[in-house]
């Protein structure tokens, strides 16, 4: 089997979401599935999917992009390297099968190649769950996932390089003096770096060599080196232009007046309603650090106006949402507790 191999030093966070965004509607019909290493020249701070961010400053000195997948938020730039895999069908790699691993399953499959080639470098590095890598319990890169309504993949992630996730909170001091998006603080003892791990100098160039080969290694796949053709620059170019990056992505609907807020695994998570004169759903929207298909979260909040704010109803609701093979929520706790939070919600006065 082979895989088209990208490298690309220095590109831009718009160029790089719009090229993902290529390649997960083309993948499907060439069956060729595309690896990306690449870097970002400038501080960059990566917002998930699901992040409500209208409020962020974006003169702040960084350049602020939302991924096509979800998760917490990261630092990137100058000092970390990032790579993107799309296959056309979540158990590519294992199975002729789509259905042959659950969604929650993805990230474990495909953090195979990541560790792999770290591995041969030297880093003794580890997948402990949820959406970090580690070394010694440490942070030294992370990951996510989305899928398409094609049911292609895109499986995402950065290595800290000679900069780690301690540079967050300054990043989100800069860009997001109010606090409105969830941040994990972590000091610089808190967090690894490849460079301090190894006790030498890595350039981006031989981290992407190590990246390259792990999947490569790993899945057993023939490398296809091959650049963007004309056409697809030009489509990736098109797609750039295009106001909003990531359809459905959350914005901060303070005109919901009932809010509630959930500490999860990668953070949090909010929702935000309305209710009708008798208390059924009229608005709802979910927002955080959660991992979702979209089309799984358009359903769930579109299935959820008109019903009743009444434990069982809700959870009937959700319930039913998940039970479908390509949705999936991930990160946000118990799907069961979900009815709760809307509840508490509720009981306190609304906003105004």
């Amino acid at each position: 089997m082979q895989v088209r191999v990208l490298t690309q030093f220095e590109t831009t966070p718009a160029q790089s979401v719009s090229t993902d965004q290529y390649f997960l509607y083309t993948v499907v019909e060439t069956q060729l599935p595309v690896l990306r290493v690449y870097t970002y020249p400038e501080d960059v701070l990566l917002l998930g999917r699901y992040h409500a961010a209208d409020a962020l400053i974006h003169n702040s000195g960084l350049t602020i992009t939302r991924r096509l997948t979800g998760g917490r938020a990261f630092p990137s730039g100058n000092g970390f390297v990032q790579f993107s895999l799309i296959v056309p069908h979540r158990s590519f790699f294992f199975s002729a099968d789509p259905h042959h691993i659950a969604p929650f399953q993805i990230l474990n499959r495909y953090v195979r190649g990541v560790l792999h080639g770290l591995k041969t470098g030297g880093v003794e590095v580890f997948y402990p769950g949820q959406d970090f890598l580690t070394v010694q319990r440490l942070p030294v890169g992370w990951h996510s996932f989305v899928t398409a309504d094609s049911g292609a993949v895109l499986y995402e992630g950065g290595v800290f390089v000679q900069r780690d996730m301690s540079l967050l909170p300054h990043f989100l001091d800069r860009a997001d003096p109010q606090g409105t998006l969830p941040c994990q603080l972590f000091m610089p003892d808190q967090a690894h770096k490849l460079d301090k791990v190894l006790g030498r100098s890595l350039a981006p160039d031989q981290v992407v060599h190590l990246l390259r080969n792990g999947f490569t290694q790993q899945f057993g796949l023939e490398c296809l080196d091959r650049d963007l053709d004309k056409n697809e620059r030009a489509s990736i170019l098109g797609k750039q232009a295009q106001s909003d990056l990531v359809p459905n992505s959350r914005p901060l609907r303070s005109d919901l007046p009932y809010a509630a807020t959930r500490q999860t695994p990668l953070g949090e998570l909010r929702v935000r309603f309305a209710l009708t004169p008798e208390r059924t759903i009229e608005t709802v929207r979910f927002s955080g650090d959660f991992i979702a298909n979209p089309a799984g979260m358009q359903t769930l909040e579109r299935n959820l106006k008109g019903c009743p704010l009444e434990k069982s109803a809700l959870w009937q609701v959700i319930d039913q949402t998940f039970l479908e093979p390509e949705h999936y929520l991930i990160g946000a706790g118990k799907l069961a507790d979900l009815p709760g939070v809307m509840i508490s919600a509720s009981l306190v006065l609304p906003t105004k």
